[in-house]
């Protein structure tokens, strides 16, 4: 499961965010403990409004695990900010449902609500390998 930090601090590191959520997937009674699979930090810049956020993206096996983890840190306190913790979910055109049906009573959205012209700045998991050790790959 990839597990969404919404809005991090800027001065986030990824040892910041493994500290973070691994008290939330350890081993407790008749549980399997969880494992961290890979850790990005994401800035968003939004041309028109000359603006960046930044996001935290965690991938956390098994599934079981990652949901209750989700459960445990939202709205928490990280790096003495409130954040939002949800499921990451990928999106594509080819998965919208609008698409299928021509008419749907149900359905009000006309279009797409994500915000347009956003920019992903850096991509810091470049830098990082992602499978159980965190160093810095050369070259």
């Amino acid at each position: 499961m990839i597990i969404f930090l919404r809005n991090i601090p800027e001065n986030t590191k990824h040892s910041n965010i493994i500290a973070f959520v691994e008290p939330a997937i350890k081993k407790r009674w008749f549980q399997k403990r969880g494992e961290i699979v890979g850790v990005k930090v994401m800035q968003l810049k939004d041309p028109r409004a000359e603006t960046s956020e930044f996001h935290g993206v965690v991938g956390v096996e098994p599934d079981k695990v990652g949901a209750k983890a989700i459960l445990a840190l939202n709205r928490k306190v990280f790096l003495g900010k409130h954040i939002a913790v949800h499921e990451y979910h990928r999106r594509d055109w080819h998965n919208d449902p609008r698409l299928e049906h021509v008419s749907n009573a149900q359905e009000r959205r006309k279009g797409d609500r994500r915000r347009k012209g956003l920019e992903e700045v850096i991509d810091i998991s470049r830098q990082f390998t992602s499978h159980k050790t965190f160093s810095r790959r050369h070259g």
